[in-house]
Order: structure tokens, then C-alpha cells, then sequence
């Protein structure tokens, strides 16, 4: 059985090494034929390193590596000299951005067989392309994760206007240097204008939506099936599942990921760790803490229950400014959030809608809300708070239940949002899909709006929020619009709650339940 991939990103090692590989030259050779100058936006540990290193080794002709892959016999392999600029390997934490990007320029060139004689990162570019192209051909430019100088230090403004004026001058050389390059590619996280790679490159090919790369980073259902067929099977007997059992598993949990609304994919890293380690956890979550994000999130006061569902147009996807962030846009860029329909609206304006693309982010983006909100670390608020609301809801004590809420109501603060009744929603809301269940809030009816549902293995439970009234009146809105009749399920108990909110304690004040 071949080996599983996990954080390797050498296409070479992956070939010759027996691990798995799944073919995505298809997409490269599209990418390849239709493209000359592209960017291409994924979140962290999606692919993008080793989709640079593939193009690396195939545009060096390096053709026994892709025998028995789709493109193997598509191109005619011509070699070219290539300079491949990677970021992540940049210790620029340590050391000044530009003299790690001088160290680059200088290793670039070794490897070429080239001694440079500028003395100065942006002219041993410039340098390094002119000469490439005069000695050896039309060069292939790859740079691996641009913005990364940036993205790491979003806080810091005076760090990032730093780095940002250095990557301005580093990337203005491409606008001039067209005529030297045969290919080149561009990746990242976000899409930072100030950066001018934008705005200066007039024929940069934003790859990130386009509907023909979509599946061109990430694992799709199909690819899971094929070529981790044997891994998938010996999980089934390891874990007692049936082979269906297992693929709507993994699907609810690592599952989602989309670009155009249609084609979903598996994020590659928590999905090679599931097949490694047999165990739903938070494995691509933990490898990044999202504490940037959350603070945004209260800054901008935007409810958690909006982020189960967001519309909007292009721009909703897209930010400029890396010193007045848009919170949505960068959700989105990073991976907490993924389109879940794309609509046409009148012709030429699209419609997007986006939501968490699986339980693996839903689970823990919320955990990280209500640590926020707490300003407490998660692992505090899931031992006093997250585990102890999940078993009460399992037992049906729905008076310890709410006795946990109230506690947690005490510890945050109340302008997290924008509205009163924001602020009780948006808790509510936190606190019921950290139970773990399957959790709907603010569903529209034909007879009106319900406020939240969760349904445990058992039961159904329909929440109805009223502010300095009464639970009587909350619970009497739930029959009067008859929101129990949609979420019935056979075998399933229904279980209608009315919850009151206080304005003056900021907490629940009563609920009753039937």
C-alpha cells in the first residue's frame, strides 16, 4: 500500500518515494494552455506548494517523473530555465524580508549556473531574468505563497506597511520584465491590492474562480475513492463501518470546499490525517489559530449566526486594503468560510453565497468565537463549558442546561454586536452549535422566522427568543406559526423551548419548555 503524502510538497520525492499521488496534470495542462501570466488563492495547506513544485519539475522537461500521468504525452517538454521564489522558506520573522528575498535571488541563480552581479534584491531579479532569457530561453517564474510576509503579520501595521513596500518593489519588476517570460505563476492566501501585483500587472490571470481550476488543489470525492481506495478499506475494518458509513463521515467533517458552488473538495491535509490516524479531529484548524480573525469579528460586530450564511456579490470575496481588512472577504480567502451556491441575478451580476464548508471549521471557528468572547483559551472553555452543554442536551437536563448558558452569558461582554437582539441571538446560537448537534438558526418559514433548531440522536429541539417579555409568549409564537410541524421527524421527540432575555441583567431571564 502506498504511503500517504501527509505535508510533503516535492512532487519528485512523492513520485519516486511510493506515495500517493493524485493526477491533477489534467488541470495543469489546462492551466498551462490557457494561461501565461496567473495567480491562483487557496487557503493554507491546500496544495498550492505542491502544485508549484509539479510545474517546477515539469517545465525543467523533467518528463520520467509524469510517466503514467495525464499529461505525460499532452506537451512537447521543452526545458526552461525557471526561477521559483518560496516564501515559506523565508525566515523573515528573524531577519529583514529583503535580504531573505536577496538570498532567493542568489540561490535562483546558482541553480541556473548564473554569479550575479547586482548587489541588490529587485535588480538581482532583473538581472537574473535578462540574463536567463539571453543564455538560456523565455523563463518560468514561480512564486509560492506572496502575500505570506504579509498574512503573518496581520496586527502589526507598521510591520506589514514594511513588508508591504519591499514585496511592491520586489513585484514591480514583473510588470517590466514581460518579455523575458515564457510562464509564470503567482499563489497566495489573499488578494491584497496595495501589494500592486494587481493593479500593475494589466494581464494577470486571476485563476482563483475559474470554473476549469476548481478541483486543481484539494481532493475530490472521486479521487478519494480511487486512490485511497486500500486506505479507505482498512479503515472500515478497523472501525466497524460500512464503506458508505465511513464516506459520509469523512465528507461531513473534511468535505465542502468549493470555488464555483458545484464542485466540492476535501481539504487535503485534515484528510490525509483522518486516513493516518482513523480519528475525526481538528487537524488542519490546529495548525493555524484563527485569534486575528475573532478579534475582527467583535471589532466589526458581525452576530456568529451570520456566518452560517452570507450573500452577497463579487466584492464579498475580495480584499484591497490589507490596513482596513474586511472581515468577510478574508473569511472566506483563509478557508473558515467556502461558496455554497453561486446565482446569477441579471446578466453580468453573480450572487454568491457562502457558509462553513464542513464541521471540522464550524466546530472549531465557533469554539474560538466564544473563547473570544469569554477571553478565555478554548481548551478552558470546552472543559467548563463546551462538553458539559453537549451531555446536558444528550440527558434532556435542560435546567443544568441553562444554568450553563446563563454562566456563560456572565462572561461576555455585551457589545459583541451591533443590536440587542443580535447579542442574545449570536450567543444562543454559539452556545447551540457547540453541542455538537445539528444546528439551524434564524430559518425562514412562509409563516415567519425560527429563531433556532437542534436535533440531538433523539430529539428535536425548537428555540423561540423574545426580549423583555416572556418565555410564555416565545413558546406561544412557536404553535401559533406551527414551526414545529416543519422540523418533525419520525422517532424523534419535539421539544418546544421559550427563552426570555433581559436587556437590564443581559442574561435569560425565564424559559419554559413542552
Amino acid at each position: 500500500m502506498k504511503r500517504l503524502p501527509i505535508g510533503i510538497q516535492d512532487f519528485r520525492t512523492i513520485r519516486e518515494e511510493n506515495y500517493i499521488y493524485v493526477d491533477k496534470t489534467k488541470d495543469i495542462h489546462y492551466m498551462i494552455e490557457n494561461t501565461r501570466q496567473g495567480f491562483f488563492s487557496r487557503p493554507r495547506r491546500f496544495g498550492k506548494s505542491l502544485l508549484i513544485n509539479t510545474l517546477k519539475e515539469l517545465f525543467k522537461g523533467n518528463k520520467e517523473l509524469f510517466e503514467g500521468l495525464y499529461i505525460y504525452d499532452k506537451i512537447s517538454w521543452v526545458k526552461y530555465p525557471v526561477i521559483h521564489v518560496d516564501f515559506n522558506a523565508m525566515n523573515y520573522k528573524s531577519n529583514p524580508l529583503a535580504d531573505e528575498i536577496d538570498k532567493s535571488m542568489e540561490k535562483n541563480a546558482k541553480e541556473n549556473g548564473i554569479e550575479l552581479i547586482a548587489t541588490d534584491y529587485k535588480n538581482k531579479f532583473i538581472e537574473l531574468l535578462d540574463r536567463l532569457h539571453k543564455e538560456q530561453g523565455k523563463v518560468v517564474v514561480l512564486i509560492d505563497e506572496y502575500d505570506k510576509a504579509i498574512t503573518d503579520f496581520l496586527g502589526e501595521e507598521e510591520k506589514v506597511n514594511e513588508n508591504i513596500s519591499v514585496l511592491k518593489n520586489f513585484y514591480s519588476t514583473l510588470k517590466s520584465a514581460d518579455g523575458h517570460i515564457h510562464f509564470s505563476l503567482i499563489t497566495g492566501v489573499s488578494k491584497y491590492g496595495k501589494v500592486s501585483i494587481f493593479s500593475d500587472l494589466n494581464n494577470l490571470d486571476d485563476l482563483t474562480l475559474n470554473r476549469r481550476c476548481t478541483t486543481i488543489a484539494g481532493i475530490t470525492k472521486e479521487e478519494l475513492q480511487t486512490a485511497f481506495s486500500k486506505h479507505l478499506e482498512s479503515l472500515c475494518q478497523e472501525m466497524n463501518f460500512t464503506h458508505e458509513e465511513l464516506i459520509q463521515r469523512i465528507k461531513l467533517w473534511y468535505n465542502g470546499y468549493s470555488w464555483d458552488g458545484k464542485n466540492s473538495v476535501y481539504n487535503p491535509f485534515s484528510l490525509l490525517n483522518f486516513l493516518k490516524e482513523g480519528q475525526l479531529q481538528n487537524y488542519w484548524f490546529t495548525t493555524g489559530t484563527p485569534s486575528f480573525l475573532i478579534k475582527l469579528l467583535r471589532k466589526q460586530r458581525i452576530p456568529a449566526y451570520q456566518l452560517e450564511q452570507l450573500q452577497g456579490a463579487t466584492a464579498l470575496l475580495e480584499s484591497s486594503d490589507v490596513n482596513d481588512i474586511e472581515l468577510l472577504p478574508l473569511l472566506f480567502q483563509t478557508g473558515y468560510l467556502t461558496i455554497i451556491n453561486v446565482k446569477e441575478i441579471i446578466a453580468g451580476r453573480l450572487r454568491y453565497t457562502l457558509s462553513y464548508p464542513n464541521e471540522e471549521v464550524r466546530q472549531s471557528f465557533t469554539k474560538n468565537i466564544l473563547a473570544g468572547y469569554l477571553s478565555k483559551p478554548v481548551a478552558q472553555t470546552e472543559s467548563e463549558y463546551i462538553i458539559r452543554l453537549t451531555d446536558t442536551l444528550l440527558e434532556k437536563d435542560l435546567e443544568e442546561f441553562f444554568n450553563i448558558s446563563k454562566a456563560i452569558f456572565d462572561g461576555i461582554p455585551y457589545g459583541i454586536t451591533a443590536k440587542q437582539e443580535e447579542y442574545f441571538h449570536s450567543v444562543m446560537h454559539v452556545i447551540l452549535t457547540l453541542t455538537g448537534m445539528r444546528t439551524h438558526s434564524e430559518v425562514q418559514t412562509s409563516k415567519g422566522r425560527m429563531d433556532s433548531v437542534v436535533e440531538s440522536p433523539d430529539t428535536v429541539y425548537i428555540f423561540e427568543f423574545k426580549i423583555n417579555t416572556s418565555a410564555e409568549e416565545a413558546l406561544s409564537q412557536i404553535d401559533e406559526k406551527g414551526y414545529g410541524k416543519r422540523f418533525a421527524v419520525d422517532g424523534k421527540a419535539l421539544v418546544k423551548i421559550g427563552v426570555n432575555f433581559d436587556t437590564e441583567s443581559k442574561n435569560i431571564s425565564e424559559w419554559i419548555a413542552i
